[in-house]
């Protein structure tokens, strides 16, 4: 049985000031059939001092840097 995403062992791959640009990224992920989630966010929904991080499964790591153009 295979794991679904949110069990999955997960990266963070990029870290973001705000949820809107976080989000955009994932939205970008999501569009690549790469599950993404964004972390994170406060009562203010924004990342504070340690920012927004955008997580990926293990297995997707490179894939989901070159969709993003950082690999």
């Amino acid at each position: 049985m295979r794991a679904s995403w949110h069990t999955r062992s997960m990266k963070a791959i990029k870290r973001y000031p705000n949820t809107v640009e976080a989000d955009i990224a994932r939205i970008t992920l999501d569009a690549a059939d790469i599950p993404a989630v964004v972390v994170g966010t406060g009562v203010t929904m924004e990342g504070g001092l340690a920012g927004v991080q955008l997580l990926v499964p293990d297995e997707h790591v490179e894939e989901a840097l070159k969709v993003l153009g950082d690999a």
